[in-house]
């Protein structure tokens, strides 16, 4: 049914739900399977050094969290492409999707930020919202 799945992952309790789902999904469908997490750069830093740390941080922990969900892909019989992109979660899920020709995006209901999520919207919501291809939000 699907040809190529990207599952958003920032290794939460949802996104690991999800990425269970997508798992059974590639088995079934025999289907190409990308998994990416977002580094998201700092809204209020005082120098470039501090966005570069925050970055490099982030992508040393996504990329651990990445080798994991291979490993245990690879356990499976799934082969899953990994990889950590930079931007805003929804736009960078978004265009990471567009460029790949995925089509189908998964996403956990609720990812790792509690109430920042509030404020801003639900990255799940506004990825369903936004996306040119089919979003499955795994509960």
């Amino acid at each position: 049914m699907f040809k190529k799945i990207l599952l958003a992952y920032d290794g939460s309790e949802y996104a690991n739900k999800a990425f269970n789902y997508v798992l059974e999904l590639a088995k079934m469908d025999d289907c190409e399977v990308y998994v990416v997490s977002v580094a998201t750069i700092p809204e209020f830093v005082n120098s470039r050094d501090e966005v570069d740390e925050a970055l490099n941080a982030a992508k040393l922990h996504y990329g651990k969290l990445l080798g994991n969900a291979r490993r245990l892909a690879n356990e499976k019989g799934v082969k899953v492409f990994t990889e950590v992109i930079v931007g805003h979660p929804v736009d960078s899920v978004i265009r990471f999707a567009e460029n790949h020709g995925c089509d189908l995006i998964v996403v956990g209901e609720k990812g790792t930020s509690g109430l920042k999520r509030y404020i801003i919207g639900n990255v799940a919501e506004n990825i369903a919202r936004h996306a040119k291809c089919s979003v499955l939000i795994v509960k």
